[in-house]
């Protein structure tokens, strides 16, 4: 599935409603954004807590 979506100046991105629905994201959900090979993924997430959160953030600096 491939959807356009807009980047607003402060770096905010709106995911398309029918992504969210294939995905079942919602509001609030915890995502991930991984670069490989010079492309962003973003992958669905349970809830992480903030250890992880910190580990993955110093991770992808």
């Amino acid at each position: 599935m491939t959807k356009l979506s807009h980047l607003t100046p402060d770096g905010k991105i709106t995911i398309p409603r029918s992504i969210m629905k294939y995905l079942n994201i919602k509001g609030g959900n915890d995502i991930i954004f991984e670069i490989q090979g010079g492309m962003l993924i973003m992958k669905k997430t349970e809830k992480i807590d903030q250890v992880t959160a910190e580990n993955l953030i110093y991770k992808a600096v």
